[in-house]
């Protein structure tokens, strides 16, 4: 990532160079400033290759959040009689199988493994789901998949009340833009489950 920023930055001077070949001295002081970021960016990068207890704690939780909307969406999916709610498991299969893959990307670039199955704790959630009729799977469906979520927003506030929100590392930038589209998808969950009961 700060790599990123100091080629844009010496695109940036090369670009001044170009169009005002007058003002050398602005233009080596631009450089000079993009290789100083290279310099920081070293420093910064090199302090980025671990992970706390806690955050490797809340990847594992937020994996088997992923994991387990994935599977409520494929069960929604072939158990729902509601053509919107099946359409909705559909749509949730394919956001959290993304979610899940940027999140595996962010782990193995710690090298850090990921369990690519649901643990006990989770997958009692689908058995409860498997166990309801179809009336009542509508419903309980929208209920778990809100819930799930706000767990994870929870998780994600405890996280970003240390220096993760803050810092330009992977894991900041990941964290703070995952917990700005969960909370969307947070928002749009409840916004459905409330249509659905004024619906009954």
């Amino acid at each position: 990532m700060k790599r990123i920023l100091y080629t844009a930055l010496l695109v940036t001077a090369t670009t001044l160079a170009a169009c005002t070949p007058d003002k050398k001295t602005e233009d080596t002081e631009v450089v000079e400033a993009a290789e100083a970021a290279e310099d920081d960016a070293g420093t910064d990068t090199a302090s980025d290759t671990t992970l706390t207890d806690a955050k490797k704690d809340f990847i594992k939780q937020l994996a088997q959040h992923n994991l387990l909307q994935v599977a409520i969406g494929r069960l929604a999916s072939t158990k729902s009689t509601n053509n919107e709610v099946k359409q909705n498991g559909q749509q949730m299969v394919q956001l959290y199988s993304t979610s899940q893959t940027n999140l595996q990307d962010l782990a193995q670039s710690y090298g850090m493994p990921l369990d690519t199955v649901l643990q006990e704790d989770y997958s009692k959630h689908i058995e409860d789901l498997t166990k309801l009729n179809a009336a009542d799977f509508d419903k309980k469906y929208l209920e778990k998949v809100t819930d799930v979520q706000k767990e994870a927003l929870d998780a994600f506030d405890d996280v970003l009340k240390g220096d993760a929100g803050a810092d330009a590392s992977a894991f900041g930038v990941w964290a703070t833009t995952t917990e700005k589209e969960l909370r969307a998808q947070h928002e749009q969950a409840l916004a459905r489950q409330q249509q659905l009961k004024n619906d009954q």
